[in-house]
């Protein structure tokens, strides 16, 4: 019997490293493509990679991701902010009833309420309490 030479660990290759210049010259349509027009990466990395083949501009969706968030337009709410919204939310709503509800916006986009009551409901926080995270909770 043979021995059974090892396979060779087919790894994928490493994106190339993409600076800030590269990614100037598409900036503005990701930015049309994912936040105005609320596309998914995938969908945006498609047509941007389409619209600039010429240039030869190719990204990953990881890299579409963190350079997304490097230029804080990220559409989730992290859950630290999320926390001081519910605190403030659940405080115009239960003390200061004399006040209309708010409206909050995180990064240039308007918070539904369905997703604060969404987080809510998931994170066990009652409607007719007032949030108060303890210090421990977020760390």
């Amino acid at each position: 019997m043979q021995p059974i030479a090892p396979q060779p660990n087919p790894r994928k290759r490493k994106a190339p490293t993409l600076r800030n210049d590269d990614w100037e010259p598409v900036k503005a349509r990701v930015i049309e493509l994912h936040i105005t027009k609320k596309l998914a990466l995938p969908e945006v990395k498609e047509r941007v990679e389409r619209e600039y083949k010429a240039i030869g501009f190719t990204a990953t969706i990881r890299q579409y991701r963190r350079r997304v968030s490097e230029w804080g337009l990220d559409k989730n709410v992290k859950p630290n902010e999320m926390k001081v919204i519910v605190r403030k939310r659940q405080q115009r709503k239960l003390v200061e009833t004399n006040k209309r509800e708010l409206v909050f916006k995180m990064r240039g986009n308007l918070l539904e309420p369905e997703k604060i009551d969404r987080w809510m409901k998931r994170n066990g926080i009652p409607e007719d309490m007032i949030y108060a995270p303890s210090p421990a909770a977020s760390k």
